[in-house]
């Protein structure tokens, strides 16, 4: 070991992945299977924190504690988080800081999804004869403030879902550079082709078939609309059956354990920020201020920039996040913006990707000594982020305590209005027949108010699927969108005379 390095330097020891196919084990007997293979056995002895992501296909209180159950060993301290997509980076930021200042020795962070397994066993009448944990059995630490991804307002007209939200930044996207609808489409159909691309050449991802451009954008196979402009092949994927592990200490602690050196990856940098909560309040649906101070932290903390980054991870549960991520970073979409493929391809484990895309990019830095890389990620609907720095070769500067910054520049909203306002962002969600059932615009009044509005009108439905709405005027009676000034289309009508609305999702 070189002696020149601090020995609290906190490193990623162990990484551990599983993807596997149906039927799988239940969630927590894949937690346990990352952690064996993240951990020698003397390091699993020695873990005196488990942090577990909290898991989407069981109603577990304390999985951890089966995990380590099921290990046979004793964990003093075991933490599950509640929901959002940034947790894994939050935990690794937060073990390496309790690892520098001796308040750890050793840290397990993983999670766990069987979700694949859980639909298909439902399908199929079967019962899944996971177990049952008893509601007293708590964990010592519950991680994180319930994650809300809607407000009331938004809640009483059924606005909130990352359906709703991350398509309304599409559209916002694509009027601000310019794009009419099907331009628009051909840049998310090339961003995720790349996606793919990289999935293919993963050993745990989902998705590992070649998908192309004209794939994404093609309705055949399953590929049905999901929210306007997004198919099935451009959104998060949770049906997987995936769990993955790391393993955080000291650079003076890992050799005890059982590690070599050459596997041992520095945390470089890290930094976290929030965004506003109200998805409709936010400053900007193009452009995410939380994301560049995220970044800015965790570049100021390895004394880095951008440049200096060889490889980055862009969360990437729907293109418009890659899109605004990307922008925050100073990367163009032309890059190499994924490690594993992304949500879609390699799998969109609920709340537990980044720790797959963390442990792949573990794997390939120790491929490449001299290289930095970089993963960022997202909880909510693009609201809380936390970004890492990784590399083979020593940190020039130590860890600093973790903070969250805040970017709370919320706009005012109100629920309801009688008038004209200005559309920000629009969407709208298909059934499962491609046949639109409704549809959202968030608008703006001449008081500079914010407000969401819905239609399940087949004119306007028309309208928001085949135009470029924002920047056009539209028509609000309380919270129902009823007209738009601008109508650059022509109704479609059906020769039964029958609605086009379907009859959800």
């Amino acid at each position: 070991m070189n002696s020149m390095v601090d020995p609290r330097s906190p490193v990623i020891a162990g990484v551990g992945q599983v993807n596997a196919h149906y039927p799988a084990a239940e969630p927590a007997e894949l937690l346990a299977e990352a952690l064996s293979i993240a951990a020698p056995s003397r390091a699993l002895s020695a873990l005196d924190e488990l942090d577990v992501v909290a898991i989407g296909t069981r109603p577990y209180s304390n999985p951890g504690a089966i995990a380590a159950t099921a290990l046979g060993i004793t964990v003093n301290n075991i933490g599950y988080t509640t929901h959002g997509g940034h947790f894994p980076q939050m935990l690794v930021n937060r073990a390496a800081w309790n690892v520098y200042t001796g308040k750890r020795d050793v840290v397990a962070i993983a999670g766990a999804e069987s979700w694949r397994t859980r639909r298909l066993l439902r399908k199929e009448g079967r019962s899944s004869g996971w177990t049952v944990q008893d509601s007293g059995d708590q964990p010592d630490e519950l991680i994180g403030r319930e994650l809300s991804m809607s407000t009331d307002i938004e809640t009483r007209i059924g606005f909130g879902d990352p359906l709703d939200a991350y398509p309304m930044l599409e559209s916002a996207i694509r009027a601000e550079a310019g794009r009419s609808v099907e331009e628009q489409n051909d840049v998310i159909a090339s961003l995720w082709s790349a996606f793919n691309a990289v999935a293919v050449k993963n050993p745990y991802a989902a998705i590992r078939r070649t998908v192309t451009a004209k794939d994404i954008l093609s309705p055949g196979g399953g590929n049905r609309l999901i929210s306007h402009p997004y198919r099935k092949l451009a959104v998060s994927n949770n049906d997987v059956d995936q769990a993955a592990a790391l393993v955080v200490t000291s650079y003076g602690r890992a050799k005890s354990l059982g590690y070599s050196p050459d596997d041992l990856i520095f945390i470089h940098g890290f930094g976290e920020a929030v965004d506003c909560d109200s998805f409709t309040a936010r400053s900007s649906y193009t452009s995410s201020k939380a994301i560049e101070a995220a970044a800015m932290d965790a570049l100021a903390m390895a004394k880095v920039s951008m440049r200096d980054i060889d490889l980055v991870d862009v969360y990437s549960c729907f293109p418009s996040a890659v899109q605004i991520g990307a922008r925050a970073l100073g990367l163009p979409l032309t890059g190499d913006l994924t490690v594993t493929g992304g949500l879609t391809y390699a799998g969109g484990p609920w709340n537990n990707y980044v720790t797959h895309s963390i442990a792949t990019m573990v794997t390939i830095l120790r491929e490449q000594p001299d290289a930095l890389g970089m993963c960022t990620a997202n909880g909510g609907l693009l609201t809380k982020h936390a970004i890492g720095i990784y590399g083979a070769q020593p940190p020039v500067a130590p860890p600093v305590e973790p903070r969250v910054r805040l970017h709370d520049e919320q706009r005012p909203v109100i629920e309801r209005t009688d008038g004209p306002v200005t559309v920000l962002a629009s969407t709208i969600r298909y059934a499962r027949d491609d046949i639109p059932h409704h549809g959202f615009v968030i608008g703006e009044t001449a008081a500079g108010d914010r407000i969401v509005a819905r239609t399940e009108q087949n004119e306007l439905l028309a309208a928001l699927e085949s135009a470029d709405l924002v920047g056009k005027t539209a028509i609000v009676e309380g919270t129902q969108l009823i007209d738009l000034a601008e109508r650059s289309h022509s109704p479609i009508t059906r020769a039964s005379g029958a609605s086009r609305r379907g009859t959800g999702d």
